[in-house]
């Protein structure tokens, strides 16, 4: 886990330098910002499918218990199949999509917001990245089952590095002509995902995985694959649909709602990528192999560390983060084209996304029983209900939160989600009890508020001291307060665990003394 959350970690500060590269550029309020992350939304809710979601959750225990049985040669031939099953179904998609949304452009009115008829233009152009970005989730998934966890957390790197690259070149090419600027942006990220793939492709031949075009509907592995696989198409893309939903509502409110949901929830997922999908990464295979061996026990252990770990680096996240949310923002984002409207907005959406950040963590492991036992159908009833729920909740919600609405109910149905899991999961594997899980929980959770209202009074004291300095040091100030205040706010919650004797601390410890 210690080597996925490090590199993971590598990759979403790169992520980061994007975000705060783009807010330089464009902003958080201009149309072509709204434009590109509606457009975005469509091949990264594919990339969730088909890549590293519904098709790596099928596709990763089954390919493991090869391994384990079969040996290579056969799981080779099994990982050819279902490659070239996923390729066909990415054809369809893209070409599905960018039909529509050319159909859509040509029968837009005259007064359609030049927002909406930006997004139809430039999603035909953005839509090939899902199919090399899903590509490469798939290679992962082989080198992930070898235990090659390196170089599949370290590609989104590259894609990252395109990007910024390519926003600097804008700033001294096409600074004026936002469409230009769009369309070579859009571009950049086809060829990020085309070097991402290469990438996996060429470590996953250096471990005897050579992949051909090999599309057999025959062979036993991969009915078992289709079969386990469409439920979970269906749960990820009602999820999927949720996240799109809170951009087209977000379109519909303006481009600044878009921009906030954009960054804000990025940096959320800063956490969430680090922690909650780097051990839901690492456990997915260990909890197949032990289904497999039916070492009920060792799943039991699993799921229980795997939850405690994530919240115990989630929570405090969230209350630090939500105590310095406006300072952290400013910090990160206030420049350039991102001005102070934005801030505040970003800001507003931050600390309602707050609210289910160790939610989101925590789903990515609440899941993977089910998976590992190559259940796909149970995650598909309870995302069928949040879907549900958060429909109803986005269209009460944003009429009183504007965009927080959409954020509030998506940590609401997160919470939702993740209860709901574990007590099917509870049924389903007698051995588990959540009583560790709830009592690091509530333990951890007091100990990160404690630590969340410190920085929050660390950091309006030092706001206070430095109130006279003059303008042109506000980056000085917020670095200051962010700084100050999160440090004392880390410092009193490891001291509260310490003191209360939490194993979550001594146990990273040892893990990363034996790395």
């Amino acid at each position: 886990m210690l080597t996925v959350s490090s590199m993971t970690f590598c990759s979403r500060i790169f992520g980061l330098l994007r975000d705060i590269a783009m807010a330089w550029y464009w902003g958080g309020t201009v149309d072509t910002q709204a434009a590109f992350q509606v457009a975005f939304a469509f091949p990264n809710s594919l990339r969730t499918l088909f890549g590293e979601g519904a098709f790596n959750q099928a596709f990763v225990p089954i390919l493991a218990e090869s391994l384990e049985k079969q040996g290579r040669k056969e799981a080779w031939l099994l990982a050819e199949r279902a490659i070239s099953l996923q390729l066909v179904a990415l054809l369809v998609c893209v070409l599905a999509v960018s039909g529509i949304s050319v159909g859509c452009l040509v029968l837009s009115p005259p007064d359609t917001a030049s927002r909406v008829r930006m997004t139809f233009l430039i999603l035909p152009v953005l839509m090939p990245y899902a199919l090399f970005i899903c590509l490469t989730g798939a290679f992962s998934s082989v080198l992930n089952c070898l235990k090659k966890f390196l170089l599949p957390a370290l590609t989104p790197v590259l894609f990252n590095v395109v990007q910024i690259g390519s926003i600097l070149l804008l700033s001294l090419l096409w600074y004026h002509d936002e469409f230009a600027a769009l369309l070579f942006f859009s571009l950049s990220a086809i060829l990020a995902g085309l070097l991402q793939l290469l990438a996996v492709m060429v470590a996953a031949r250096r471990q005897g995985f050579v992949f051909h075009f090999n599309l057999s509907w025959n062979c036993p592995e991969v009915k078992l694959l289709c079969i386990n696989i469409l439920p979970g198409l269906v749960g990820a893309g009602v999820m999927q649909l949720n996240s799109l939903v809170d951009r087209i509502l977000g379109l519909w409110l303006g481009s600044a709602a878009v921009g906030a949901l954009n960054y804000s929830q990025h940096l959320v997922y800063l956490p969430v990528g680090i922690f909650g999908v780097a051990m839901g990464v690492v456990c997915l295979p260990s909890m197949s192999r032990a289904w497999a061996l039916r070492q009920e026990e060792e799943m039991v252990s699993s799921i229980n560390y795997a939850l405690r770990i994530v919240l115990f680096l989630s929570l405090p996240c969230a209350t630090l983060l939500g105590a310095l949310s406006t300072e952290t923002i400013s910090l990160l984002f206030a420049r350039g084209a991102f001005t102070a409207e934005a801030v505040r907005e970003c800001s507003w959406t931050l600390n309602f996304y707050l609210i289910g950040l160790p939610a989101f963590c925590c789903a990515k492991v609440a899941t993977n029983p089910f998976h590992a036992r190559k259940d796909t159908r149970t995650p598909v009833k309870i995302a069928l209900i949040c879907l549900v729920l958060n429909l109803i909740l986005n269209l009460i919600l944003m009429q009183f939160l504007r965009q927080g609405g959409l954020a509030l109910s998506t940590s609401i149905c997160s919470w939702i989600n993740v209860a709901l899991l574990l007590s099917w999961n509870r049924r389903l594997l007698p051995a588990w009890k959540p009583d560790p899980v709830l009592k690091a929980a509530f333990g951890l959770g007091g100990m990160a508020l404690a630590a969340g209202l410190v920085a929050w009074l660390t950091g309006y004291a030092l706001q206070k001291s430095m109130e006279n300095l003059p303008g042109f040091l506000d980056v000085l100030k917020n670095l200051l307060c962010v700084a100050g205040g999160g440090l004392t706010g880390a410092v009193t919650y490891l001291l509260a665990t310490r003191l209360a004797a939490r194993p979550e601390l001594s146990e990273l410890l040892q893990a990363l003394r034996k790395r």
